[in-house]
């Protein structure tokens, strides 16, 4: 579950992002999100990437060239990792912690249960901004989409949900591949737990949920909300693994830079 905020604190941003292509662009975008932060933000960057994998680098060089000036990096390949007092020091300290993995369960595999996912929750309750790129942005929510099968059409096993960081429970995250590629895995996920709102984020592109619940778009690609509150019928829990899921009754958004979506009232804004 999410933190509880303390008496008079606001929570900070929740920050989803799909993949972040190492081109002139990015930096630019990164600025737009790091601004509210104000100048000079304290950030840190906290990755598990694969031991081939050099993206948490490239991150770092894009958030310098965003102007970035105080950014400390940590890579994580142990539990252990997680419990360093240097880590957890700095993030006590942090403006915004950023979140990159090369997959959802590798990271919370990584963090799940430790000092640091604990840290994590109690200084969004308390007004730090939380940032989950890539793999990573699944792993903001409670219940984390962990892996599932491309295409349109939901099946029985389509979708494997674990628990997350747990930031927010409003929300289940899929930032890979394109909207048709996603949107199965999705609908698979809502038949199983139609509470939550389905987001599937482009690469380039931020959903920022802010302290309101208020998520804003920012970048080039879209965002696709998928809302299960008012689902009349599913035959989820009738089928053999591999089967179509029947669901309908479903609405559904496709939001662009410059949209927003209150997710308190379940309703596109402007």
């Amino acid at each position: 579950m999410p933190a509880k905020l303390a008496p008079e604190r606001t929570r900070g941003a929740i920050i989803a992002c799909g993949e972040l292509p190492a081109n002139q662009r990015t930096p630019p975008l990164l600025a737009r999100v790091v601004a509210p932060l104000g100048d000079a933000p304290r950030i840190v960057l906290v990755s598990a990437p694969d031991a081939s994998e050099d993206d948490d680098i490239e991150l770092e060089t894009l958030l310098l060239g965003a102007g970035c000036t105080a950014v400390n990096r940590y890579v994580l390949a142990t539990r252990a990792n997680a419990e360093q007092r240097e880590l957890l020091d700095v993030v006590e300290q942090a403006d915004l912690v950023m979140l990159q993995a090369s997959q959802p369960l590798r990271l919370s595999t990584l963090i799940g249960g430790t000092t640091l996912a604990r840290l994590l929750r109690r200084r969004n309750a308390d007004g730090m901004a939380v940032c989950g790129i890539g793999a990573a942005a699944a792993v903001l929510c409670e219940h984390m989409l962990a892996a599932g099968a491309p295409g349109p059409t939901p099946h029985m096993g389509g979708a494997s949900l674990a628990p997350g960081l747990g930031l927010t429970n409003r929300v289940v995250i899929d930032q890979g591949g394109h909207a048709s590629d996603r949107l199965g895995r999705l609908l698979a996920a809502l038949a199983l737990n139609p509470f939550a709102l389905g987001l599937g984020i482009d690469a380039a592109t931020f959903a920022v949920i802010g302290p309101d619940n208020v998520l804003d778009v920012i970048g080039a690609g879209g965002i696709t909300v998928i809302d299960p509150s008012e689902m009349a019928d599913s035959n989820a829990a009738e089928l053999d693994h591999g089967a179509p899921i029947r669901i309908t009754n479903l609405r559904l958004h496709s939001l662009t830079g410059g949209g927003r979506y209150d997710l308190d009232f379940r309703r596109p804004i402007g």
